[in-house]
């Protein structure tokens, strides 16, 4: 995969993550910082701020709730082998984007922004800074299995990596992206990983 998505972690101590803009019809600030493990209340503010339809794009299935062991598995963060940064606006948890390694450095993504900040840039904050973690932690490749009907996750995670692969298979298609080499990124200002 190519240079580009290389440059566009590699400059990520040049972009504001956590800036003001215009959400919810006026000023709002946008802060983005690493998620700590048991941190349930973001967890349950994000997913309390989807709707029935981000859920199933987001689950791949109809959830109506978090099982208290679903709960735990999110929560569990050790800003290693799963990283997760939240966004916030105005201090209310409004995104989360997670990346869960294996063994071989994949990570799979996953990406929840509610529904009223949706289509406003959170999620691709969210995504590059999960995935400056991901890379610095040493994790080589990002994965998303996203519902091909998903058209603005698609667009999302092109938009972040232009050069990632997709291989549709019915109703999910699978993205794969490369991730630079750790001593290539530098973190965003504030997002740091957690202590484990």
């Amino acid at each position: 995969m190519g240079r580009d998505v290389v440059a566009d972690l590699t400059d990520l101590t040049r972009i504001d993550l956590n800036r003001t803009d215009r959400l919810l019809g006026g000023d709002v600030m946008i802060e983005v910082r690493a998620l700590c493990n048991g941190e349930f209340d973001v967890l349950d503010a994000v997913f309390d701020g989807l709707s029935a339809e981000s859920r199933f794009r987001r689950f791949h299935a109809p959830v109506q709730g978090l099982t208290a062991g679903t709960r735990r598995v999110l929560a569990a963060v050790d800003g290693h082998r799963h990283a997760a940064v939240a966004a916030f606006a105005d201090g209310r948890p409004v995104g989360i984007a997670r990346l869960v390694a294996d063994d071989a450095g994949r990570c799979d993504l996953g990406i929840e922004v509610v529904d009223d900040v949706q289509r406003s840039g959170v999620g691709a904050r969210l995504l590059r800074a999960v995935a400056a973690l991901a890379a610095a932690a040493g994790h080589r490749v990002l994965e998303a299995e996203v519902l091909s009907t998903n058209r603005a996750a698609l667009r999302l995670v092109f938009s972040v990596f232009p050069d990632a692969t997709a291989f549709p298979d019915g109703i999910t298609t699978r993205l794969v992206a490369a991730l630079p080499a750790a001593d290539a990124v530098a973190l965003p200002v504030g997002v740091v990983a957690c202590a484990a």
